[in-house]
């Protein structure tokens, strides 16, 4: 995949998790920008394979606003940390990835809960599709996802703490398929954690990019 497709996955991804948080969208020329309603007002910038010169700058603007945060997507994580260490920037995130997935083959029925105790629910907000599974009233799980284009935007894949290694990130992720290929996707694309990237590796994602987050 040449530089520029790969560029637009990072947009097509931000339109989605933007969609499904009530984000708005900001590209100036140098970053694309979103603020972060519900992270007191903060500012995420974010960067797709920078020179070093373009991610020194913009470096430097996140360094003079305590407001500021700048994601960069990369293959070059260590030389562009290394290169912004006589900033004095916090890297508070190296561990997330840009993965993807191809859709055909995944199964369009909604997968059985792991056990008798939970319930599954569908719901739609604007754009975004969500999926929340409950034991007895209390939430256990959620997820969301956004068709944007021929792609599934995958975001908050969340198992809440009395409830992890059960299997429900997995059936999170099957029943947000389920539900998304509706929309005759055909690649799925995410933001993995470094607590969600075993998951999603062992449902067939694939890597395409590091990620890391700085600070001032």
């Amino acid at each position: 995949m040449n530089a520029h497709a790969d560029a637009q996955l990072l947009q097509t991804w931000i339109t989605g998790w933007s969609r499904c948080r009530g984000y708005e969208r900001h590209d100036d020329g140098r970053s694309t920008s979103v603020l972060l309603t519900d992270q007191q007002n903060q500012t995420e910038h974010f960067l797709f394979e920078p020179t070093t010169e373009q991610f020194l700058e913009l470096a430097t603007d996140t360094k003079r606003d305590p407001t500021r945060i700048l994601t960069v997507v990369t293959n070059r994580m260590r030389e562009l940390i290394d290169a912004a260490h006589p900033l004095g920037m916090r890297v508070t995130d190296r561990q997330q990835a840009l993965m993807s997935v191809d859709m055909s083959g995944q199964d369009v029925e909604d997968p059985r809960p792991p056990g008798d105790d939970f319930t599954l629910e569908h719901a739609r907000d604007g754009e975004c599709r969500r999926v929340l599974v409950r034991a007895h009233g209390e939430l256990a799980a959620r997820g969301s996802v956004s068709a944007v284009g021929d792609y599934a935007v995958y975001d908050r894949i969340i198992t809440e703490e009395g409830f992890r290694r059960r299997g429900l990130g997995s059936f999170v992720m099957r029943a947000l398929t389920a539900g998304v290929l509706e929309d005759d996707v055909t690649t799925g694309l995410l933001m993995a954690s470094a607590d969600g990237r075993a998951l999603y590796a062992f449902l067939g994602w694939e890597h395409l990019a590091d990620v890391f987050v700085i600070r001032g």
